[in-house]
């Protein structure tokens, strides 16, 4: 007798199949749709670094201590889009809040020129002055640079690895409850790294200590 269909136990027996396979391709398929963000933010850290660079022509020494504390100083003249300041996987899943936090800083500060960045900065003043107080820091942005000239790291993004930062943003929005900073980590994500060179790496790391970091990676 001809049967038509499949039997339960063939049809148990797909369903598994595919839910196999979609447990093996889900992580592809998410690396694959996060790659274009982090050739974005790479693209943005570069400009970041000419823009560094040249600020510290124009104010400095042409050394990473000539560069601003913040990233926010180089918005307008040396970085002339706000949104290039804004790692874009963050601007994707937070848009609102980064939104809200430049309509109130705008209206707190009396400024159209505030723009929040997402990306950190090593501010090598700052780190000298906290080697020299603080036990807990062991070395000094000064002796990194000697050791490692322009490879030294001045900027990087960690959204992917660690989620959001914890910056002005939580300060100035209304809206911090809307957003859960650490769904964006990812542990298998790169640390976007800006060299002093200009130079931008993609670099997996785990530590969380930045001391080590910014004498070995």
């Amino acid at each position: 007798m001809r049967r038509n269909g499949m039997t339960l136990m063939e049809l148990l027996t797909v369903v598994s199949i595919l839910a196999t396979l979609a447990a093996l391709l889900f992580p592809v398929f998410v690396s694959v749709r996060s790659r274009p963000d982090l050739i974005v933010c790479a693209d943005q850290l570069r400009q970041i670094g000419v823009a560094l660079k040249i600020y510290a022509h124009d104010y400095g020494d042409d050394t990473p201590y000539g560069m601003p504390p913040l990233l926010e100083a180089l918005f307008p003249n040396y970085v002339h889009h706000r949104d290039t300041l804004v790692c874009p996987t963050f601007r994707k899943a937070a848009f609102e809040l980064v939104e809200d936090t430049r309509r109130l800083a705008k209206e707190w500060l009396w400024s159209d020129y505030y723009c929040w960045a997402s990306y950190w900065i090593w501010e090598p003043r700052s780190i000298d002055k906290r080697a020299k107080t603080d036990p807990f820091v062991w070395i000094s942005f000064a002796e990194v640079y000697a050791k490692r000239g322009d490879q030294i790291p001045v900027a990087d993004c960690s959204v992917h690895l660690f989620g959001a930062p914890d910056s002005s943003l939580w300060r100035y929005s209304s809206k911090r409850h809307l957003f859960n900073p650490r769904s964006l980590a990812n542990p298998n994500a790169p640390l976007i790294v800006l060299r002093w060179s200009g130079q931008v790496n993609f670099v997996h790391t785990k530590t969380r200590d930045w001391q080590v970091f910014l004498l070995t990676h």
